[in-house]
């Protein structure tokens, strides 16, 4: 499957200036600050690919810019996991005290598979470091995808709505991540995917999470005023009340 170069530039291009402007909206909203890990990453990725846009294909330096620009995205991902559930579980102390718990455990568990992997591989494959930025990376899409089943089955039970900004980051995430690891097992076990499209197919799954940050960022936040109280005899709810207050103190 031949790829068009149009189609390719367009869809490098469109995520390079989404980001650019979400951004800008960020700073506006003043949600920079609320969203730091975040922002830190929609500011990196346009970065690192206007950078390779002035330098040689294949080149040393493009290899270089590259894959260290994707190491610190990954590194950012899962600092924005751990961000969008701070944000999602703040108002629960219990989910908070569970949250930490559970962010010690996945460290030392993060460790000791390190230590493993290690200790079986040795020093064997030609460039340990693009290794492991590929196996960090392949985890940090699980991760993203589980934060999306995560957040799905919070929603109904925490009373979330679908429009907060820590859902739409994570449906951008978890989106992503569910079809990069598709496109992943299709190539790679499968075998009906070509190099090309699948780098294709991918940039378009990339694509389709920048969309969805694009709507949660841009989308117009409508603040309804109340220009009167509705009409209540608030003394006789007062009676009411007061006297259920006696009664459970009497009892």
């Amino acid at each position: 499957m031949k790829i068009p170069q149009l189609a390719t530039t367009v869809l490098w291009l469109v995520p390079l200036a989404l980001q650019c402007a979400i951004a800008v909206v960020m700073c506006y909203r003043g949600l920079a600050q609320r969203f730091p890990v975040f922002f830190a990453y929609t500011l990196l990725l346009p970065a690192r690919d206007l950078s390779l846009f002035f330098l040689t294909y294949r080149s040393p330096v493009y290899s270089r810019v590259y894959w260290w620009g994707d190491a610190g995205a990954v590194l950012l991902t899962l600092g924005v996991i751990a961000e969008t559930i701070w944000h999602l579980i703040k108002p629960y102390p219990f989910l908070r005290a569970a949250f930490r718990l559970f962010w010690i455990v996945g460290i030392m568990a993060a460790v000791a598979a390190l230590a493993m992997l290690f200790s079986n591989n040795g020093a064997s494959g030609a460039d340990r470091v693009l290794e492991w930025i590929i196996l960090t990376e392949r985890s940090a899409r699980f991760l993203q995808v589980c934060l999306l089943i995560a957040v799905v089955f919070l929603i109904s039970r925490l009373g979330l709505t679908w429009h907060d900004y820590s859902v739409g980051i994570a449906a951008g995430f978890g989106t992503y991540a569910a079809l990069d690891l598709a496109l992943l097992e299709l190539r790679a076990h499968i075998h009906v995917l070509s190099d090309a499209t699948f780098v294709f197919l991918t940039s378009v799954a990339y694509n389709l999470a920048v969309v969805i940050w694009t709507f949660y960022f841009f989308r117009k936040r409508s603040v309804k005023l109340i220009e009167r109280l509705p009409v209540h005899d608030l003394a006789s709810w007062n009676d009411t009340l007061t006297e259920h207050v006696d009664k459970w103190y009497q009892h």
